[in-house]
């Protein structure tokens, strides 16, 4: 792979996600448990489906303590953090939910640093602050604005946020030896079986299953299930794999700005300030990717 693959990986993630979350939020009245099985579940279908037309198969193997951390990073990423993120969308709009955000980056690029020894280069100590004061000047929200912040709501995206983070640093070392789409493939089974299974030890077997029913609500969750979890999940494992992790993470930071140049084109009013916060991102991102 070419040295600039692993970016164009981050930054393709980032838009497909901003896609995503304009989807997911049509999906509020849905149980968050049901969304995230229902998007986990059909986007490793269509995982598996993408490796048997291949012919790729599941590395045998692969060493017991890669399979763990897989399995681990996936239940923590896709059925906890997923689930969170979630469930806090719910409550407030996608500006604040960039807000809770922007814990991601500092996250990957602090677990990264003490736990996989990866290195605090010139262009992420500049460019991954200009990134962070973008995504907050962006989500800044001001006293006269007539919605105000849940904090309960806010709460719970920066905990699927963090979460997420854990999971990825955790994959990452398996990540690296790994094929991608087979990489994929293992944490989203892995994330849907125990979601399933601890839905249905708490008796909410139905309700983790309504999604699957034929209903309108199958357009947005489609969509949302492609680009948020089919696409840009292998984008995502992609920039983790082909580059390192605390750039990729920096970049992933792009699809809250992503969303706001979306929501514009859907027709929402956007303010002078977040355009502003945009500009602050980009050259950020421009750092990182020079430097």
């Amino acid at each position: 792979m070419p040295s600039w693959a692993g970016d164009a990986m981050a930054l393709g993630c980032a838009l497909a996600w901003a896609v995503a979350v304009l989807s997911f939020r049509r999906l509020d009245k849905l149980p968050p448990t049901a969304v995230n099985l229902f998007k986990n579940a059909i986007a490793t279908v269509l995982l598996l489906v993408t490796m048997a037309v291949l012919g790729m198969a599941p590395d045998a193997a692969r060493s017991a303590t890669d399979w763990a951390s897989l399995v681990l990073s996936g239940v923590l990423g896709l059925a906890v953090a997923d689930t969170l993120f979630l469930a806090g969308l719910r409550r407030i709009d996608a500006s604040v939910a960039a807000v809770a955000d922007c814990a991601y980056s500092p996250t990957v690029v602090v677990l990264s640093t003490l736990f996989l020894r990866e290195p605090l280069a010139a262009g992420l100590i500049v460019g991954g602050p200009l990134v962070v004061v973008g995504l907050l000047v962006v989500s800044h929200r001001r006293r006269d604005d007539t919605k105000p912040i849940d904090r309960a709501g806010l709460a719970l995206v920066v905990a699927g946020v963090v979460t997420t983070a854990i999971g990825v640093v955790i994959a990452k070392p398996a990540l690296d030896r790994s094929d991608l789409l087979e990489a994929t493939t293992i944490r989203l089974a892995s994330g849907s079986i125990a979601l399933f299974l601890f839905e249905t030890l708490r008796g909410r077997r139905a309700e983790v299953l309504s999604l699957f029913r034929p209903q309108p609500a199958w357009r947005p969750a489609l969509v949302a299930t492609f680009f948020g979890t089919y696409v840009s999940m292998i984008l995502w494992l992609g920039g983790m794999k082909y580059g390192s992790a605390s750039r990729a993470a920096l970049l992933n930071q792009m699809g809250a700005i992503f969303v706001l140049v979306l929501s514009r084109f859907a027709g929402e009013v956007v303010p002078l300030r977040r355009w502003i916060g945009a500009a602050i991102a980009v050259s950020g991102v421009a750092v990182i990717l020079l430097a």
